[in-house]
């Protein structure tokens, strides 16, 4: 496991979803890595969504998989992600 920072452009962006040339010295980290995950909370970037408690986990590369978005309950206080339930998740779709 290996973390990255990301770079500035993101705060560009309209969209704040990172994307794999977010990450810093991107070319190498894209090259080697097998997997990159990247955790999003629309919270921290619009204080008015109505998606407050969810992140989305997307996986920008499988060297073997797919690619896609899963959204998850995030629970701040004990930096926990959990299942949504299924009334939730239809709720929080981008």
């Amino acid at each position: 496991v290996a973390l990255s920072q990301l770079n500035r452009e993101l705060e560009r962006r309209p969209n704040k979803r990172p994307i794999n040339a977010d990450l810093r010295d991107s070319g190498a980290l894209e090259q080697d890595a097998d997997l990159i995950l990247f955790v999003y909370r629309d919270e921290v970037y619009n204080a008015d969504t109505e998606h407050k408690g969810i992140a989305e986990l997307i996986l920008g590369k499988h060297r073997n998989g797919s690619l896609g978005t899963v959204r998850t309950a995030f629970i701040p206080q004990h930096t926990r992600f959990e299942n949504l339930s299924a009334s939730t998740w239809q709720g929080a779709r981008a």
